[in-house]
């Protein structure tokens, strides 16, 4: 059976909304300020850190890296049991979010980093992982096909052969409690127009107006975390083990 039979088995389950792993961060500093970064891409207004998870890493993995990547930070996790939820589907790539197709491109060359304009140097490292998301498709579709899972080696083949192919994604995002501990602004990868401390309150208020338009715009995930009960003492636990960034705030 080809290769080509597997990629059949992924053309017909395209119909269907497959889910897409994502990890997060709640990064709060000795302040009890949290960390947001302003991304006008997909409209996606002032968020957490998040971004898709590699096939190789964990969640948790992911969000350290993201927390560098997005928002120039170094941070410790928290052992508390993360956030999880349904976001939002899309339609896009197969090969979206997969360092194996990415490109060095830098979409956002200059940010405001905490207060600071920061030039950014280096864009997303190309790599030969996948993202979880399309890992989990493809092996679905090889099981589906041959009766048996795939190795990781047929997975990336099948990979290589069919990832510009369209997918409807549905995020589930993960977001784990972290405390700041450094600023790395020389880590980013010019995914943010702007970082910056912001105080919880603020964000609690903002998320409540149900603004969906920039330069106002909550992300989803936001006013959902801003939303939960223990929003504020999950900050407050966080703030009592970071380190006090000397970076200003806003709002």
């Amino acid at each position: 059976m080809s290769i080509q039979s597997v990629a059949r088995g992924l053309v017909r389950l395209a119909s269907e909304t497959h889910r897409r792993p994502v990890s997060g961060l709640i990064i709060v500093d000795g302040r009890g300020r949290v960390a947001m970064a302003y991304q006008e891409y997909a409209n996606q207004g002032w968020c957490f850190p998040k971004g898709g998870i590699d096939h190789t890493e964990s969640s948790a993995e992911a969000a350290v890296r993201e927390a560098r990547e997005e928002i120039g930070l170094e941070v410790e996790l928290l052992a508390v049991e993360p956030l999880s939820f349904t976001g939002r589907a899309f339609h896009d790539s197969l090969g979206f979010g997969s360092p194996r197709v990415a490109r060095s491109i830098i979409h956002k060359p200059v940010c405001r980093y905490f207060g600071d304009r920061h030039e950014v140097t280096k864009g997303e490292s190309p790599g030969d992982s996948i993202s979880k998301g399309a890992y989990d498709l493809i092996s679905r579709a090889w099981t589906m096909e041959r009766g048996f899972k795939p190795s990781e080696s047929e997975v990336l083949e099948v990979f290589d052969a069919a990832h510009s192919m369209m997918v409807t994604w549905l995020q589930s995002p993960t977001y784990h409690l972290a405390a700041f501990r450094s600023h790395v602004p020389h880590e980013m990868t010019g995914e943010t127009d702007e970082a910056a401390w912001v105080n919880p309150l603020e964000i609690i208020e903002r998320a409540g107006e149900g603004v969906m338009t920039l330069p106002r715009k909550m992300h989803g995930d936001v006013v959902k975390v801003a939303a939960m009960p223990d929003f504020m003492r999950l900050v407050q636990l966080a703030s009592a083990s970071a380190q006090c960034s000397d970076r200003p705030g806003i709002w």
